[in-house]
């Protein structure tokens, strides 16, 4: 697999400014800085010193924003505020690689954008929260905030957004390895740029570009490429954009095993990256110095034709220059959380440790390679990236579709107005009423009753928060495997049969069916409605599910088993969504009672020591065996049991 360095842009607020201005800028801006005086001014000033130091010193960066953040407090300016903490975001991030600091100033800027209603500040924070969460490799989380910004930027008519966004679409799409997808989305990106004389996003867009046609081995396109965003980048004199070209252009020579050619490009970029203090840049050089000694070591035929260095005959020292780059590399990517780099490169240290001799090591680096690899680009993962980006899709067409049915219904009703008078119109107000009905009986399918209602009285958005909640998963065991080899229709009818079973039992015990996610099914009890025994409903409705489910198999003797998880606690539940409605929860409860449910065993319910406490209020057959403590994602060590009857 090959590594990529996918070039993220900057979305701030300093639009009207370049983003690139260097030392000169920042020069004539501390000239003014002793006659500041401390108003929206000398707010905007400190701002943009904060912003232009991100990449030369981040720590001046740091007290200039935090300087122009007391001000605009102490002023009562919000904007100025939110532009602060903006900056801040930018060089906590670019500068200083913490993550979480960044993303901890984004979110205090979006808010403060949203309470404003300043919608192009609200997408531009959207979208550098994005770009967080594409550099700590969680894409669903990126794909959200990028797919919210888009949105926003569309309907403002922001294009710098639009081609910002579009690009990082581009981004996601190549971290999976759907390189044409990305390339379509870097190209219309790039089309936009163009347009209204970007350069710097050009030469962003073009660099990726570039890294598109290297991932699909096209390399002199891919060179083409890096070369024409190189020139922009040294035309405008924007340093970490000169580096990353370099390294890039040093990577396709080495694919094409010119290693002293890669080498040379290498060591610059990695000049460049020790000047500006880019530490991203640093360890990106690093571990690809540490790749062509790897591949020097595997390739000692071609590296005889490369005769001008000693050192290249010699498999034993490129092997340790190799393990030295590369470990020099995961220490800065572990010191910042990176993770789709660490799993890549402590591949390729278990690949230099297997050519030592060293087996040990070498499984040990590649048993940590591939958990991080697992959880990266899990399945999971990429069904949320599927789901988003269709769900994106589909947005689009409904707008096609939603202007075609307008027009032709405008002239439907004109020929009706004409032909048939006030008959006509009847005909068409008897349509229309059927019509309501039919949508009323939908809308009383898909959401409760006491919600369906307020919708239909405009209320929206809806969002209550309710003290006391029980949540319950079922997940059906080795599923997925029985569908792959079974007729599908033969597979929808069997869901149906188990999920009209479940439906059953939660009306009996009054929990209200939330949704169903594939083979999965989730379940509410005290909401919509109040349920002071919410724990006791929720317990019961697993129980007669273990219990009708204890001997389940299919027509062919197939045996279905199930896992369930459950939990409790404050929860807030809505609706979202404009055409397509979906009544859906959100707490820390429910994340807990889906991890119960993933992490439990096939025919067993797992509770929380939390959802114990609460039901042993209520009389009832309950019998608690306990599992023990166990490291749960995102929670830590829990204390869990196992419900049975």
């Amino acid at each position: 697999m090959k590594k990529l360095l996918i070039i993220i842009t900057l979305f701030t607020l300093n639009t009207a400014k370049s983003q690139l201005q260097g030392q000169a800028k920042i020069d004539s801006l501390l000239k003014e800085l002793p006659k500041m005086k401390k108003d929206t001014n000398g707010v905007n000033l400190l701002k943009d010193l904060s912003f232009l130091y991100y990449g030369i010193n981040p720590d001046e960066g740091i007290k200039y924003g935090k300087q122009g953040l007391k001000i605009a407090e102490n002023i009562k300016w919000k904007l100025g505020s939110a532009k602060c903490y903006n900056s801040l975001g930018v060089v906590y991030s670019f500068g200083k690689s913490d993550y979480p600091k960044a993303i901890e100033n984004y979110k205090k800027a979006l808010k403060i954008s949203e309470e404003l209603g300043n919608k192009r500040s609200v997408a531009f924070n959207l979208g550098n929260i994005g770009g967080i969460y594409i550099t700590l490799s969680n894409y669903p989380e990126a794909l959200t905030y990028f797919l919210k910004s888009l949105k926003i930027c569309e309907e403002i008519g922001n294009k710098e957004g639009i081609a910002y966004n579009l690009g990082n679409l581009g981004n996601i799409n190549i971290s999976q390895s759907n390189f044409p997808k990305a390339l379509e989305y870097y190209q219309k990106a790039l089309k936009i740029n163009e347009k209204i004389g970007n350069k710097s996003s050009i030469a962003s867009q073009l660099g990726n570009i570039g890294l598109a046609y290297s991932s699909l081995l096209e390399f002199l396109k891919a060179l083409e490429y890096y070369h024409k965003a190189l020139k922009i980048y040294e035309e405008i004199g924007y340093k970490s954009g000169i580096s990353s070209q370099l390294g890039n252009i040093g990577a396709i020579y080495n694919n094409q095993s010119h290693y002293l050619k890669a080498l040379e490009y290498y060591l610059k970029a990695l000049e460049i990256n020790k000047e500006i203090n880019n530490i991203q840049g640093i360890a990106s050089n690093f571990g690809s110095i540490g790749k062509m000694y790897l591949d020097l070591a595997k390739d000692s035929v071609i590296a005889k034709s490369e005769n001008k260095l000693e050192l290249l005959l010699n498999k034993e020292i490129n092997l340790n220059k190799s393990i030295e780059y590369i470990q020099n590399s995961l220490t800065i990517y572990k010191e910042n959380a990176v993770l789709i780099y660490q799993f890549y490169y402590l591949d390729l240290l278990s690949q230099a440790y297997e050519l030592k001799g060293d087996y040990q090591q070498a499984l040990n680096y590649y048993k940590e390679s591939k958990v991080l690899n697992d959880s990266i680009y899990s399945s999971e993962n990429q069904t949320k990236i599927a789901k988003l980006e269709a769900k994106r899709e589909n947005e689009l067409k409904q707008k096609e579709i939603e202007i075609l049915k307008k027009e032709k219904e405008n002239e439907k009703l004109q020929r009706y107005v004409m032909f048939g008078g006030i008959g006509g119109l009847g005909i068409i107000i008897g349509l229309i009423l059927i019509q309501r009905r039919k949508s009323e009986k939908l809308l009383l399918n898909v959401l409760p009753a006491k919600i369906a209602k307020r919708l239909k009285a405009k209320e929206h958005p809806i969002a209550d928060s309710f003290d006391g909640a029980s949540i319950i998963f079922i997940d059906l065991v080795g599923f997925t495997k029985l569908s792959s080899s079974a007729n599908p229709k033969e597979i929808v009818a069997l869901l149906n049969d188990i999920f009209t079973l479940f439906d059953k039992l939660a009306d009996k015990h009054g929990l209200e069916k939330i949704k169903t996610i594939g083979d999965a099914y989730m379940a509410v009890a005290g909401i919509p409605e109040i349920q002071a025994d919410h724990s006791k409903r929720a317990a019961q409705m697993a129980l007669d599910i273990k219990n009708e489910m204890k001997d389940f198999k299919t027509s062919d003797g197939t045996e279905i088993k199930f896992r369930i998880g459950i939990d409790c606690g404050a929860v807030v539940a809505g609706v979202i969504g404009e055409k397509k409605f979906i009544y859906d929860l959100w707490s820390d409860a429910v994340n807990t009672a889906s991890r119960m449910e993933s992490t439990g065993e096939s025919g067993q319910i797992q509770i929380t020591d939390n959802f114990k406490s609460e039901l042993e209020k209520f009389e009832g057959n309950w019998n608690f065996t306990l599992r023990g403590e166990f490291e749960i994602k995102g929670k830590g060590l829990m204390k869990t049991y196992y419900l049975g009857n």
